[in-house]
């Protein structure tokens, strides 16, 4: 069983200079081993270079090969084996690490193997961008790199202090104490606007992972059916909803307040330490609004988790929702609006919702119970009766709900949920037809899901 674990920092000035030039190095070697490969990664994918060998590093390099693990500059491409005698692109990089150290002695400070973790940190980004997981890498900026990682077994808690190899014993908030048993894995130094953290991910192998309910295990009454929204945050099937932080007056006076600030900064002059300082303070207060909100969508994942069987949401694409409109060019050769500006603060409501980051900790939550957390297709759950399954757009009107052809009315967010929830039961292998309604004015009858 893994946990997360996070923790405030409290470093001397001293400590706290180290790990800020920490991060400079850091980035300046993530940059440029990130250059080698880019050069290396043009060479092959050039196809008027042809086939040739490189005399120092031995790679080849041509239209059908990838040189990002075949070809490189920096660190010596062979090892002693017979079975595979050249080096992946990580295990040659992380070679040149003595070279490094000998050509620019303040590389000695930090500590070796958070040199080769940051080389890590490259060589995972490089392959989730093969697997068509993310984009291609790119340079980092300082407000990009905040974080630096240790291997397991070299930090060490003893109480309220945590000994950083390199950087001394400091002081920590010890909010949560570590459970008994558990070691610690990974830990990650990650620089804030509100100071220092450390994350500690925790194990304890002794502790058998829940598996995940079957069929059989789940009873069809405690599945839950959830819409997502921005002014009801979560809609559930039962009924009850769950409001949305951002409309809360927490959330709109830090968000009138935030405003304000950035105004004034943006009012100082450029390179002035007053316009740093005033940054500093807006970058603060979006970390507040943060905690703020992950705080809330913590105790949401509980207590949607807290007796149920299953939970059942739709597998939405938030980015392509937060896409700009089509522009809708007009016969004069200009353009008409396409309502973009409205959309501007559409978009700004959900990523204010952040669903994504919800549906995410619903997840880890829901794991731990081993309860599965089921996505359907979601189209037409908002158009859909449930009761006589007439699917139009002047069902819905804002808010409500009514059925234009059997006169079935409910609240538009809930209904949603419902159609959610008979969805998810037919995914599950479940027949919605045999089972009582969930709430009383709905009769599940044979739903066909398009």
């Amino acid at each position: 069983m893994q946990l997360g674990y996070v923790y405030k920092l409290k470093p001397n000035r001293q400590q706290e200079a180290t790990m800020n030039k920490w991060l400079d190095m850091l980035i300046s070697q993530y940059n440029y081993l990130l250059r080698d490969r880019n050069e290396s990664y043009d060479q092959a994918k050039a196809p008027r270079l042809g086939n040739y060998c490189d005399l120092k590093s031995g790679g080849e390099a041509c239209p059908l090969t990838c040189s990002v693990s075949k070809n490189y500059s920096v660190g010596y491409p062979w090892k002693n084996s017979h079975k595979n005698p050249r080096r992946s692109a990580y295990e040659a990089q992380s070679s040149s690490l003595p070279i490094l150290k000998k050509q620019r002695p303040w590389y000695k400070k930090i500590n070796s193997t958070v040199l080769q973790q940051t080389l890590r940190q490259l060589d995972v980004a490089f392959s989730k961008f093969f697997k068509g997981e993310t984009g291609y890498p790119r340079p980092k900026r300082r407000s990009r790199f905040r974080s630096f990682k240790y291997a397991p077994g070299q930090v060490k808690l003893n109480g309220d202090n945590i000994y950083l190899p390199g950087i001394g014993w400091m002081r920590f908030h010890n909010s949560r104490p570590i459970p008994d048993g558990f070691n610690i894995k990974s830990v990650t130094v990650r620089r804030k606007a509100r100071g220092w953290f450390v994350s500690l991910q925790i194990e304890d192998k002794s502790i058998p992972t829940q598996s995940v309910k079957g069929k059989d295990e789940i009873s069809p009454q405690k599945v839950k059916g959830c819409d997502l929204g921005i002014n009801k945050l979560v809609s559930i099937s039962s009924g009850k909803t769950i409001a949305n932080p951002a409309k809360q007056k927490f959330f709109r006076r830090r968000e009138r307040r935030l405003k304000l600030r950035q105004k004034a900064a943006s009012r100082k002059k450029k390179g002035s330490k007053n316009r740093g300082k005033s940054y500093a303070e807006v970058a603060s207060l979006h970390e507040r609004i943060t905690n703020k909100r992950t705080a809330y969508h913590w105790d949401v994942a509980n207590q949607l988790v807290d007796g149920t069987d299953a939970l059942v949401f739709e597998d939405l694409n938030i980015k392509a929702m937060k896409s700009r409109s089509l522009p809708k060019p007009n016969e004069n050769g200009g353009y008409e609006r396409n309502g973009q500006s409205a959309k501007r603060g559409l978009n700004r409501s959900i990523s204010n919702a952040a669903w994504g980051e919800l549906v995410k900790k619903i997840e880890v939550v829901a794991a731990k119970s081993g309860i599965p957390v089921i996505k359907i297709n979601p189209k037409h759950t908002s158009q859909r009766c449930p009761k006589c399954h007439h699917i139009s757009k002047e069902n819905r009107k804002k808010e409500k709900f009514v059925c234009t052809n059997c006169g079935y009315y409910d609240d538009a967010d809930v209904n949603g949920a419902v159609n959610i929830r008979l969805r998810g039961l037919k995914k599950l292998g479940i027949d919605p037809t045999q089972l009582p309604p969930v709430r009383g004015e709905v009769t599940p009858m044979e739903i066909t899901v398009s």
